[in-house]
């Protein structure tokens, strides 16, 4: 059985999961070692020292998108991406797009989060606000070219841009700001929300982030 290393709040774990689950395929999942990525003893099983991490047989392979397409080739149907070559690599596009766009301008928002409040942190928060709308506008447009005309069809694009795009609500509105979404795009985000596997990887994101949030308040309580 595949083993997969996962923390709950990360929205690559989340993506590699989701493809699991849709495929089908039996896997264990288990936190990394010390339950930090950044633990010596994680780092001396997975080298590349990050989560997701895929083990089989003793065989590893760190990478998001690189776990996604080796279990494409491993277990083909069904399908993560479309089956016409054109939109296949829009779709491929824009998780690449969320991959280094979108995600890490979130994991911008983290960092912020420990710092104290400040006229400099208040202005940081509205600039990557900011950018994240940005973002958001531009993939309402490739959302468009990469629609599945295929009944019930999914694609790994369903799956790995909500729990990011919620992750970033969340952690704005802790610190007293508010993601602009376009009717458009929350509309397609409602629409994602009826496909069960997705409601999934986007409350266990959620959850764990909120618990995350909970325990930085109240440390902040304490100091």
């Amino acid at each position: 059985m595949l083993k997969l290393y996962a923390l709950p709040q990360s929205p690559y774990c989340a993506k590699v999961r989701a493809a699991l689950r849709y495929k089908g395929v039996p896997y264990e999942e288990v936190e990394p070692h010390g339950g930090s990525y950044q633990t010596t003893e994680f780092q001396s099983v997975v080298p590349a020292g990050s989560v997701p991490a895929l083990e089989e047989n003793h065989w590893l392979l760190h990478d998001s998108q690189a776990i996604l397409e080796y279990l494409e080739e491993c277990y083909p149907d069904p399908p993560l991406w479309s089956p016409e070559r054109r939109q296949r690599a829009v779709q491929r596009s824009i998780v690449h797009f969320h991959d280094t766009k979108l995600e890490p301008k979130v994991r911008e928002l983290v960092s912020l989060v420990k710092q104290p409040d400040s006229a400099a942190k208040e202005q940081d928060v509205g600039l990557i606000r900011d950018s994240l709308f940005d973002r958001l506008y531009r993939l309402e447009k490739l959302l468009i070219a990469a629609s599945d005309k295929r009944p019930n069809a999914l694609c790994a694009v369903d799956w790995t841009l909500p729990p990011t795009i919620h992750m970033a609500e969340d952690i704005l509105a802790y610190l007293n700001s508010s993601l602009k979404i376009s009717d458009q795009m929350r509309s397609w985000l409602d629409r994602q929300r009826e496909i069960p596997l997705v409601t999934d990887e986007i409350d266990c994101v959620r959850g764990a982030i909120a618990q995350w949030l909970r325990n930085e308040m109240a440390m902040s309580y304490q100091a």
